[in-house]
């Protein structure tokens, strides 16, 4: 039976957080199936504190490469995934994505007619296959009629990405970019429903198991009609093992590398981890890494902004915040309780290798 240090030491290691294996960006994503990525910065370094290499330039190259892209496909918020996965992605969440969205339009005073009508213009303004700045799209909507209240553009953005219109192009400086998704990826690949949902699945337990079955769904957001199917589809890839925390399933790679002995300590110990990253979100039940005491020092007031988190073992041990100079990154650390001298060595470690990522110097400071 795996403990729940081995259940937190596998999933450092079957995320590539801890050893971090020399990967491209690409990879990364791929491994993971998405990675949750609404603050740029913070799913930038989700995907560079799992590769032994990368820095922030190589990143923000795979985007202008049309390796990895960003976009809705799941939980209605923003993730990294494989830019020639894309489509299946969306198709296969666009049922759940779209629950409720009428009421939403109403509650914006926003009509259907021309939320679907905004798809068409963005399609068409968009076919160049050049990337157009936000404000420019804001633009584009207000002059074709279809948009009439600033308010109504994160929605009319978000409904023509859910439609496979549109995803986010690579950032411009500070200035947020969309394109036509169907000629940014010229190679997009198809899969029927039911082979996206198997690949769905081996991807979420191969990166993300130990897991529970029912994590997929709160990760995926599909029905749990669809997740059983899910699972049922993936059959052989997919193994159960027992946890002192109830059955949970990995990939069968993952199965036959255990030996029934204690996991291994990972290498490194601790880790500075971005506020939306898949250790953190990737599970709805987070019992195997914080106490609901801790959580709410990394979600004050549950308002879904996950502070970034220190990380020791696998355990959640504090929080920390960036701030980004000309020369250096400052970073401040909140412990839960008083660090000792190995806990801070590690940090500065970890500091150092954001720095590098950043190409800075890197300068930490404890709030003990």
């Amino acid at each position: 039976m795996l403990s729940t240090s081995d259940i937190r030491r596998l999933r450092l290691r079957n995320q590539w957080l801890a050893p971090r294996p020399d990967t491209s960006p690409a990879q990364v994503v791929t491994h993971l199936g998405a990675l949750q990525s609404q603050e740029l910065w913070s799913g930038e370094w989700s995907i560079g504190s799992r590769s032994s290499s990368l820095d922030a330039t190589a990143v923000h190259e795979a985007t202008l490469h049309r390796e990895i892209l960003r976009t809705w496909p799941m939980r209605g918020t923003i993730h990294f995934v494989p830019a020639v996965d894309a489509g299946w992605m969306l198709e296969l969440g666009r049922t759940s994505a779209f629950k409720g969205v009428e009421r939403r339009r109403d509650f914006l005073g926003l009509s259907e007619e021309n939320a679907n009508a905004a798809v068409d213009v963005l399609r068409e303004a968009l076919a160049d296959g050049e990337p157009v700045t936000r404000t420019e799209c804001t633009r584009i909507l207000e002059d074709a009629g279809v948009m009439t209240d600033p308010k109504h553009a994160y929605h009319l953005l978000w409904f023509a990405a859910q439609h496979g219109a549109t995803c986010i192009g690579p950032q411009t400086g500070k200035e947020q970019t969309f394109v036509a998704l169907a000629v940014w990826v010229a190679d997009l690949h198809e899969m029927s429903r039911d082979d996206a949902l198997e690949e769905l699945a081996f991807r979420y337990f191969d990166s993300h198991g130990p897991a529970h079955a029912k994590e997929l769904g709160r990760w995926s957001a599909l029905p749990a009609a669809d997740v059983r199917r899910a699972i049922e589809l993936a059959g052989e890839r997919l193994v159960a093992v027992d946890t002192e925390l109830g059955e949970m399933l990995v990939s069968a790679a993952v199965a036959d590398d255990l030996t029934g002995g204690a996991i291994d300590p990972p290498s490194p110990r601790v880790l500075l981890l971005s506020g939306f990253d898949e250790y953190m979100l990737g599970y709805g039940d987070r019992a195997a890494i914080m106490t609901p005491e801790q959580l709410k020092l990394v979600v004050p007031g549950a308002n879904g902004v996950f502070r970034p988190t220190v990380v020791d073992d696998g355990t959640v041990v504090g929080t920390w915040k960036r701030a980004v100079k000309r020369a250096r990154v400052e970073i401040a650390v909140t412990p839960f309780a008083s660090f000792g001298a190995r806990l801070r060595k590690g940090v500065e470690q970890a500091a150092a290798g954001y720095g590098r990522f950043l190409g800075l110097d890197a300068a930490v400071t404890f709030a003990d």
